[in-house]
Parts: structure tokens; C-alpha cells; sequence
């Protein structure tokens, strides 16, 4: 699988899965359902309504993709089921604007190219974006297999049924958030500098704050690896 690596505003690097064009595809084709469904039940309303209001049922296949990113972060409820998110270049949601762009573009990336122009330009770009990803700084990223394996792999627990989590609340967390977490925990174990040691403070900072703590424990590290070990638990069992 082919990853990215964002900068932080530490400059540290974390890296980030990105997603295959067939995680893409299964996103769209899930997002054409939901699309379908709504244009029927909308159709039916209108005519029962006012039949000269049917044009109206366009109004879910113009705007059902940017508004859905918009609400749920980067998500539709395709890229939901596909375990993929849009991100803009700092890793986080993009705003308003990248949205109508990456929109906007679709018509050219996806529709009046039958999706030739937007595989070409995933399958050759080094971040994987289709036009109006590159023009709108964003991407999409895959949040399947890494989180499972290799938390799995790296934090092993052979009895979760006798595993008490030491903090419950850990299901607040995203599954991407939790890989951020990882990511962090990771980079710090291969350069054990005072940049990533900067980042591994401020995570463990930030992540008290989630859980509603003035502080994080005094050690950090073994604070964001129990977080790990718990989320598992709390997720998977």
C-alpha cells in the first residue's frame, strides 16, 4: 500500500496509508446507491406533491457529495464503508473551499471521462489525487488493515477477556486519531529526537484532553502505548 508523509507543524513526519482506486471505486459505488435511494424516495415526494418540482431530485446528485464531506469530516457515507477520508495536506479535514474544488472537478475527474481521467491521474501521482485533489491540496487516505495489524502486531494481548482497560474512555477516539497516535509512538521509537519528543508531549497532552484530564501521566509514552493497548480492547472485544 502506498503512504504519504504529512508534516506536522513540529516538522515531524507521520506517515498515512493512501487509499487504492479500489477502495475508491467501492466508496463511489456505495455513494451512487445512497444517491439512488435518495432520488426515488425524493421523486415519489414531489409527484405526490407538485410534479413540476421533480427537476428538484438533481439537487442529490449535485450536492450530496460535498456536503457529506463537509459534515462528516472528509467522509461520505461511501468512503465510510470503504475506510477512507479525505485530508487535505496537513492531515486534517479539508475546509470549505478544497471541498467545492475537489467538487467542482468531478465533472471532469469522474463524469465526462467515465472516471478515465481521475484513474490516470491516481494510478501516476505520487500522493495518488485526481485533478481536483492536486488542485485542492487534499487526498484520500485509507483507514483499513494498518490500524487492525498493526496494533495487533506491535501490542500483543493473548487474554483480552482478563484485560481491564486503564482508561474506558478511549472509545471518544476516531480509528484514524488512534492511528495518528501509533504513527507518533512509532517515529519516536526510530528517531529519538527533541523534535518527535516535542510531538510525543503534545500528543499525550491532547489526548488527556480528550479524556477529560488536566494532565497526561509524567510518562508519556507509556501513557499514548496504554492508550493503544485499551483502544484495541475497547473496540475489538
Amino acid at each position: 500500500m502506498r503512504k504519504v508523509s504529512i508534516r506536522t507543524a513540529q516538522n515531524v513526519a507521520i506517515d498515512f496509508p493512501l487509499a487504492s482506486i479500489g477502495q475508491r471505486m467501492l466508496g463511489l459505488a456505495v455513494d451512487l446507491m445512497v444517491m439512488g435511494v435518495g432520488v426515488f424516495i425524493l421523486f415519489l415526494l414531489l409527484v405526490s406533491l407538485n410534479p413540476n418540482f421533480v427537476y428538484l431530485v438533481f439537487i442529490v446528485f449535485l450536492f450530496y457529495t460535498p456536503v457529506s464531506e463537509m459534515l462528516m469530516d472528509g467522509q461520505t457515507l461511501g468512503k465510510k464503508m470503504a475506510l477512507t477520508r479525505v485530508v487535505n495536506i496537513n492531515g486534517k479535514a479539508p475546509g470549505y473551499f478544497e471541498t467545492l474544488i475537489r467538487w467542482a472537478f468531478r465533472m471532469v475527474d469522474i463524469w465526462f471521462s467515465l472516471g478515465a481521467i481521475g484513474v490516470i491521474f491516481i494510478s501516476t501521482g505520487a500522493r495518488a489525487q485526481r485533478l481536483g485533489g492536486i488542485l485542492s491540496n487534499t487526498m484520500v487516505v485509507s483507514l483499513k488493515g494498518e490500524m487492525e495489524l498493526s496494533l495487533n502486531d506491535i501490542l500483543r494481548i493473548d487474554d483480552r477477556s482478563k484485560y481491564e482497560p486503564v482508561y474506558p474512555d478511549v472509545y471518544r477516539f476516531k480509528e484514524d486519531e488512534m492511528l495518528t497516535v501509533k504513527n507518533v509512538v512509532d517515529r519516536y521509537r526510530k528517531f529519538r529526537n527533541v523534535a518527535h519528543a516535542t510531538l510525543v508531549e503534545k500528543t499525550a497532552q491532547k489526548c488527556a484532553d480528550v479524556l477529560g484530564m488536566n494532565t497526561p501521566p509524567d510518562d508519556k509514552m507509556t501513557f499514548l502505548k496504554t492508550l493503544i493497548k485499551d483502544y484495541i480492547v475497547v473496540t475489538r472485544s
